[in-house]
């Protein structure tokens, strides 16, 4: 079983390159001010992500449980499928990215287990505050890609599958703020 820190570093690490293809975007759509800013925000979030985990990473290390085993399981198999599409989609040029690809792209990574992974770190260790405000901010990301999709693509499906996204991380946000 994988420690907490083992966890953290692989989780931090997929953050970050989420963070890069998301930066990548909106240097790609920067001649479209909402475009660039909608891109930007998602890698803004993407770090924050990073920056919760870190804090958390700094807080256990203190408390020298960073090296016990983890409260929270990885799944090899979707951590390498995500660590293999991010690898992919940001070693493609530039010209590889129209806009209705890079948005179901989006869709794509934000599939993943990854927001999920990064959601049962902070609630398992504790960080219930920041377990919710990362689901909020991802609840709003999903607005807005879901938005996004709806304004530029005529892909129905794509609108569907980020729709059935936010509704699943409204569902868990609304579940985390209900009284225990």
């Amino acid at each position: 079983m994988p420690t907490t820190r083992e966890v953290l570093a692989i989780t931090i690490a997929l953050e970050k390159r989420s963070m890069a293809l998301y930066a990548r975007f909106a240097k790609i759509f920067t001649g479209d001010p909402a475009l660039h800013e909608f891109w930007f925000g998602m890698a803004r979030d993407e770090a924050r992500h990073v920056g919760a985990l870190d804090l958390v990473a700094a807080v256990l290390e203190l408390e020298a449980v960073l090296d016990l085993p983890s409260p929270v399981a990885i799944d090899a198999a979707a951590i390498g499928h995500l660590r293999e599409l991010l690898e992919r989609y940001l070693a493609e040029p530039d010209a590889a990215f129209e806009l209705p690809r890079a948005l179901g792209i989006a869709v794509e990574i934000e599939e993943t287990e990854l927001e999920d992974l990064v959601g049962d770190l902070l609630k398992a260790l504790q960080e219930r505050g920041e377990y919710e405000r990362c689901q909020r901010l991802l609840v709003h990301d999903l607005g807005e890609l879901s938005y996004m999709i709806e304004q530029h693509c005529q892909d129905s499906a794509l609108l569907q599958r980020c729709d059935a996204l936010v509704d699943h991380h409204a569902a868990t946000l609304r579940a985390a703020a209900a009284p225990h």
